[in-house]
């Protein structure tokens, strides 16, 4: 529920939290004024700021923030509270690591936005093949995927009916010869890493590649996979058809060209 206005922290609490915080922040600097060379503050303004009163600028806040790998929250929430939140170090320490700084914005042109539709091999059903759509869209530069997997568990006993439906989400980062794809399923918390090149066999339809899970080995299951995509570009019609087609089967309906990619012995990877 939204703050009253009379329960809005005023500006002076405000600096006063952001005062606190830099405070605890700098406890572990060995000299403030070597901190302030590096990060390029003043030190005048920089002792404003720990005595609460003053506010950066949203460059100065970005240095801040980026030195001491922290975010904005800084400004309104205990720095306790921050730290307690591992998520955010891990998502921070992995967005350095997956997409530094001089890392390269996805050009789009390589994988429109749009449906795309992928086979690989079954992780649970030996000898089966996977058939599945994606929907690949870009949100503020960032391209991203939205999907769902399909497990043959019928909804009664004695119906053919598929039910159970789990939704995953992912993320495409660009290299020189390919993209790399990270998803994952929130709920089961399964990761997998999935990386394209362009491409199969001389034809320029299709994206080559090979994904994993990340799981334990278990009897009877893979861990690894060869995978192709296909870009959608039919009507309606033509997509009512592929979702029909979804699912786990015999590859009946895999083209001959990805079917050949897809039994590729895993040496051959």
């Amino acid at each position: 529920m939204p703050r009253s206005p009379s329960q809005q922290p005023s500006p002076a609490d405000i600096r006063a939290v952001f005062g606190r915080n830099l405070r605890a922040l700098c406890s572990a600097e060995s000299s403030i004024s070597d901190l302030c060379r590096r990060i390029g503050i003043n030190r005048t303004q920089f002792n404003r700021y720990l005595a609460g009163e003053a506010f950066p600028r949203p460059d100065i806040l970005q240095r801040i923030c980026a030195h001491f790998e922290v975010d904005a929250r800084i400004l309104l929430e205990p720095i306790e509270t921050i730290r307690a939140d591992w998520r955010l170090r891990a998502a921070l320490r992995l967005r350095d690591i997956a997409m530094p700084p001089d890392a390269r914005p996805f050009d789009h042109y390589l994988m429109p936005d749009g449906i795309y539709r992928f086979w690989r091999k079954s992780f649970s059903n030996p000898g089966k093949y996977v058939t599945g759509l994606w929907q690949v869209h870009t949100v503020d530069s960032v391209k991203m995927l939205k999907s769902f997997d399909i497990y043959p568990q019928p909804v009664r006993r004695g119906t053919k009916r598929f039910s159970r439906k789990v939704p995953y989400w992912g993320v495409f980062m660009q290299h020189f010869d390919g993209v790399s794809l990270l998803c994952s399923t929130g709920s089961e918390n399964v990761l997998s890493f999935t990386f394209f090149e362009y491409g199969l066999n001389g034809s320029t339809r299709y994206y080559n590649g090979v994904t994993i899970l990340t799981r334990r080995q278990m009897q009877g299951t893979a861990r690894l996979s060869n995978i192709v995509l296909d870009r959608f570009t039919g009507n309606g019609s033509d997509l009512l058809r592929l979702a029909r087609q979804i699912g786990i089967g015999d590859g009946d309906q895999v083209p001959e060209a990805a079917r050949r990619a897809l039994d590729r012995l895993p040496s051959e990877l």
